[in-house]
């Protein structure tokens, strides 16, 4: 079986860390899959790949500050750069065959480019299973049920899609009803539980051993892959420099700016790092989980991978969400929040004083209840290869019964083709 995994990678990390954890689950639970990753990400290389897995990489794409696609690094137009990615993806579904297409989030992939190959898996390759991977929340669903209206998605999903997995719960956010979709597409939907982290094999003492702390309580600060998170981390070190200007603080603090940051905002913050403030700062580190369960809060973004590895690993969390150009974090951090999960400030109250105060009330408090306890389920890496096992079986037993048949006429063959292929 060949496993094919979509995921466009264009501005964070998040997208190749959820589809890398769910790979990892698709490789332990079927040893006779081979996988293959198409990725945008500038990172894919950093991270340890599962067993019998390979990649792709797809030119690399970013949003400006309206949240429209360019280039990152290419000295072409988004036209240019899309219809190479286009093209790459086209020819990885033409030659590789995969029984199973896995795509992350976006139904045509970033500005139609998944068409061509999903056009071509839909009249040449009829058995592939094509499989949508549904985040959590999208975005409100006013601009989602514009956005989709526009692009053509709703008659995608009814007409192209076998199955959509959604990597979240109904219970704190149904897309369904959010979304206003259809029944048809409904009945597709499975809920495969939010895509939370396989624990780390080093133990937690052992990590902050490593990181040889100064006191005894960390405090880890994330905004992700970094593209928009320079307020955040600034504020955070405003804080320390103005609460902590004659003495050391009584938590030590490590800051993972994320790759994406600009290299004059990292340098600034490079520069404030010192023992005396028990500061320091990494760029990034494929180990940031490791991190993550081994301190005693953090504090990020909304985004969904950091998000679910704060639940994962039963962590305290502040989260200063992203508003704007879409509200998927905040309407993400405000479910949690309201069910004791996390603690969440608006950014536009972030400031160094209104985060001092949240930091000391949040390492007073215990440890919020474990998702797990409240019925969160966080075993979506583990749901998704059941599924995908059960697909592809179903697949094959068809095949078989089809074989078994021999039709009438080649014109009545042709006609049922016809008919079973759905229209891209």
């Amino acid at each position: 079986m060949l496993i094919m995994l979509y995921s466009h990678d264009s501005y964070g990390l998040g997208h190749i860390r959820r589809s890398l954890e769910i790979a990892q689950h698709l490789s332990e639970r079927i040893p006779h899959a081979s996988l293959i990753m198409l990725t945008g990400s500038m990172q894919a290389h950093a991270y340890a790949l599962p067993e019998r897995m390979e990649y792709i990489k797809l030119p690399a794409l970013t949003k400006d500050a309206d949240g429209q696609y360019c280039s990152r690094l290419l000295p072409h137009t988004i036209d240019i750069t899309l219809k190479l990615r286009q093209r790459i993806i086209l020819e990885s579904v033409r030659n590789l065959r995969p029984d199973i297409f896995l795509v992350d989030k976006a139904p045509a992939g970033i500005r139609g480019e998944l068409l061509p190959a999903l056009q071509f898996l839909k009249t040449k390759l009829p058995s592939t299973r094509i499989i949508l991977g549904m985040r959590d929340i999208e975005d409100h669903p006013d601009h989602v049920q514009a956005e989709w209206t526009k692009s053509g998605i709703i008659p995608l999903l009814k007409n192209t899609y076998h199955a959509i997995f959604l990597y979240g719960s109904r219970t704190i956010y149904d897309p369904v009803k959010e979304y206003g979709l259809p029944r048809s597409i409904e009945q597709k939907v499975v809920s495969c539980g939010y895509v939370g982290r396989t624990q780390p094999d080093v133990s937690r003492e052992d990590t902050r051993r490593d990181l040889a702390l100064r006191s005894d309580r960390l405090v880890l600060v994330t905004p992700g892959g970094g593209n928009d998170g320079y307020p955040l981390v600034k504020a955070y070190v405003t804080m320390l420099r103005k609460r902590f200007a004659s003495r050391r603080p009584n938590f030590d603090t490590l800051i993972v700016t994320g790759p994406l940051m600009s290299p004059e905002q990292h340098r600034r913050l490079q520069q404030a790092a010192s023992p005396e403030l028990a500061l320091t700062v990494l760029d990034f580190t494929p180990r940031l989980y490791e991190y993550l369960a081994a301190a005693d809060l953090v504090v990020s973004m909304g985004g969904y991978n950091t998000v679910v590895e704060i639940l994962t690993a039963n962590q305290r969390g502040i989260i200063v969400p992203r508003v704007r150009p879409r509200l998927e974090q905040y309407i993400r951090a405000e479910r949690l929040a309201a069910h004791g999960l996390i603690d969440m400030m608006h950014p536009d109250q972030l400031t160094p004083t209104s985060l001092f105060k949240a930091i000391t009330q949040s390492l007073q408090q215990p440890r919020p209840p474990r998702p797990e306890d409240i019925g969160i389920p966080l075993n979506g890496g583990a749901n998704v290869s059941r599924a995908v096992t059960q697909l592809f079986m179903e697949t094959q037993h068809m095949k078989t019964s089809t074989a078994l048949i021999s039709p009438p006429s080649d014109i009545l063959s042709r006609a049922t083709l016809r008919a079973h292929h759905s229209t891209v």
